[in-house]
């Protein structure tokens, strides 16, 4: 287990010092865990943990992380321990039409994600060759948009229209 000892916190900016030799890598998730008996205003009382992400390393065995929650009650001296690998979210069929976060938790008040499949959040883009290189219609399922205005897929759509027309309306069907 690799632990580490909060340096500073600036907003959601937070530096870790680990002990000599045992870095995470950039991009790997650390878990901060606020306990009970630690020092800060989480002192007596059980809360989340909190998700950061190594952005750089800072020399003198300290990491610089970016948290992926608010950062409130957090204080110099907590604990967070490094994963070993990186933020991971479920991918394939079962997230399709489901909101969910940066972390991969679902957000659409549905339950659970039942994903067979977790990738990391950064991965290398495919290769052109196992990319769709034709232009393709996106079915919206509405009349209007695909008869009169169809969208590509993976193209950029501007919508115009004055105050009360149903902009944000159509843009909240598209995503669910």
């Amino acid at each position: 287990m690799n632990l580490g000892k909060i340096v500073q916190v600036i907003g959601p900016v937070v530096d870790i010092e680990f002990s000599s030799g045992s870095l995470p890598a950039i991009n790997h998730a650390v878990v901060i865990k606020p306990t009970a008996d630690g020092p800060g205003q989480n002192a007596g009382k059980e809360s989340a943990c909190l998700i950061a992400e190594v952005a750089q390393h800072l020399g003198d065995n300290t990491v610089r992380v970016v948290t992926m929650s608010p950062t409130d009650g957090l204080c110099r001296g907590m604990t967070a321990e490094d994963t070993g690998a990186p933020i991971k979210v479920p991918v394939g069929k079962a997230c399709l039409g489901r909101l969910m976060d940066v972390l991969g938790e679902p957000k659409d008040y549905r339950g659970p994600i039942a994903a067979d499949e977790h990738m990391p959040i950064h991965r290398p883009p495919p290769a052109f060759t196992d990319q769709e290189t034709s232009p393709q219609i996106f079915e919206t399922g509405i009349k209007v948009i695909d008869l009169l205005a169809p969208y590509l897929k993976g193209g950029k759509v501007g919508l115009f229209g004055g105050a009360g027309v149903g902009k944000t309306v159509i843009i909240m069907e598209l995503i669910n």
